[in-house]
């Protein structure tokens, strides 16, 4: 049945004008959210472009465009002299993906086995993990369990992995275990981003920052990446004018970018840090993943200098439903962050910890070489397949990490994100990455799937860009 003018304005746009981004994103995302939570039935008509425009207080073509936002991604229909109506709705959730203003529509994988998510840089399954014993005796779960820095066999195994693969000489006294390095970025964002804070990173910057940053109302201040990683003369320039700045980076394998910082700009970078007091947060979760067999493991920052804060997670090399990340921070601060830690949720659960250690003990060197062959392959696999299938985008050949940045001839990569979904695939659009506007015609994808998944997935993305051309042509 359809509402009348004033329920779309009370109840199904309530707030938007609160929403981040452009007018015409506030209104579709509204919009969206009002047809995902079933408060329109299909067949309802939404309101006259105009109509609503003079409501609202906006230009028609806002409107127009907020519209065309909602029927690329398959949510309403576009009918010539009758108006705009809602689809029939299938399994489809319009969400904000990882930072706000960052609007995708992905399909529900609960509900169909068939989507392929190369949104998730992370391994696809735990196929490639080591044999571990996963059961459990009583002798594994005695005493209370609850270790608010992290079972000490974890934080003993994770030093000597950080110490002899990565090259950060750790003690397991350095360690907190956190779930995932997600909760880790949150906890130091919290002990040091007050409102306003500034806080320098690369731009495109790992999606998670972005929303970790607006949640303590830091200020992200970007700096440009290229092939060797951040440029220290922009952090420079940053930092002099700026007091007390956070600098965050992830050196060893930049995402999305997969970029390895270079050797003198490591060096440039600690000076820069140094010269201006700014705090580093160095980023490992994708340490040891270089992509060339010949290529030595990334020194990280902290092991010259032992007031950066380093974070990381086993997500990237074993498997992200483990939720097994670490801290290292300096002495004064680490008190505090594991108070922190153990306000959050008290103390990280045992089993996981339990499986981390005895995959950490069981992955040998041959077994990081396998992986790093594995993704080798698939990295080149799938840049094959999208010069053949999709000439028009412009890969970013990674060196380490399991993403492939991919800049598409449009100005904003949104809607064929939201038109990929539709075909099964989900992508992580330039938009989640950007903090400053230059970036949002990127896709971030994953290689970390199989080769057979890899190639279903360029054939969904060669369709949907096929439509997204059509309908782009239509609308000129």
């Amino acid at each position: 049945m359809d509402q009348d003018l004033g329920w779309w304005v009370r109840i199904a746009l309530d707030g938007w004008r609160e929403q981040p981004g452009p007018h015409y994103r506030r209104l579709a995302t509204m919009l969206a959210e009002a047809v995902e939570r079933g408060r329109v039935d299909a067949e309802d008509r939404l309101p006259a472009e105009r109509v609503l425009a003079d409501a609202l207080g906006v230009s028609r073509g806002t409107v127009v465009r907020g519209y065309e936002e909602l029927a690329q991604a398959g949510l309403v229909e576009r009918r010539q002299g009758a108006g705009t109506f809602v689809r029939p709705r299938p399994s489809w959730t319009w969400t904000s993906r990882e930072t706000p203003g960052a609007a995708t529509l992905q399909r529900r994988t609960a509900d169909d086995d068939d989507t392929i998510d190369l949104s998730l840089s992370v391994p696809a399954g735990t196929g490639h993990l080591p044999p571990v014993e996963t059961s459990l005796q009583a002798a594994d779960l005695d005493g209370h369990g609850l270790h608010p820095a992290g079972l000490p066999e974890l934080r003993t195994a994770l030093a000597d992995h950080l110490t002899h693969r990565l090259r950060l000489p750790t003690t397991p006294e350095q360690l907190i275990v956190t779930s995932g390095a997600q909760q880790a970025l949150s906890l130091v964002a919290e002990a040091l981003i007050s409102p306003q804070r500034p806080v320098i990173t690369g731009c495109p910057t790992y999606p998670g920052l972005v929303g970790t940053v607006a949640a303590r109302q830091g200020r992200l201040v970007p700096a440009p990446v290229d092939a060797l990683g951040l440029q220290v003369p922009a952090v420079a320039r940053a930092a002099a004018r700026l007091h007390a700045p956070l600098i965050y980076l992830d050196p060893a394998a930049h995402n999305p970018t997969g970029a390895i910082l270079g050797t003198a700009r490591r060096a440039e970078l600690l000076h820069v840090a140094r010269r201006h007091d700014a705090v580093v947060v160095e980023d490992l979760a994708q340490a040891g993943l270089g992509l060339h067999p010949e290529q030595p493991p990334h020194l990280p920052l902290a092991a010259d200098d032992d007031s950066v804060i380093a974070l990381g997670s086993l997500s990237k090399t074993f498997w992200a439903g483990l939720r097994i990340g670490w801290l290292r921070a300096p002495g004064p601060l680490h008190g505090y962050l594991l108070r922190l830690r153990t306000a959050h949720d008290l103390a990280p659960g045992v089993p996981a910890q339990l499986l981390a250690t005895r995959l950490l003990h069981a992955a040998d060197t041959a077994w990081h070489e396998e992986l790093r062959r594995a993704l080798r392959e698939r990295r080149d696999l799938l840049i094959t397949l999208l010069e053949q299938q999709l000439p028009a985008w412009q890969a970013h050949v990674p060196q380490a990490g399991p993403s492939l940045w991919v800049t598409l001839p449009v100005a904003d990569s949104d809607s064929f994100a939201h038109l990929a979904a539709r075909y099964g695939v989900l992508v992580s659009p330039g938009a989640t990455a950007c903090v400053d506007g230059r970036h949002r015609d990127g896709l971030r994808l994953s290689f970390a799937e199989s080769p057979h998944t890899l190639q279903s997935a360029v054939d969904r993305l060669t369709a949907a860009w096929e439509e997204h051309a059509r309908q782009l042509a239509a609308s000129r």
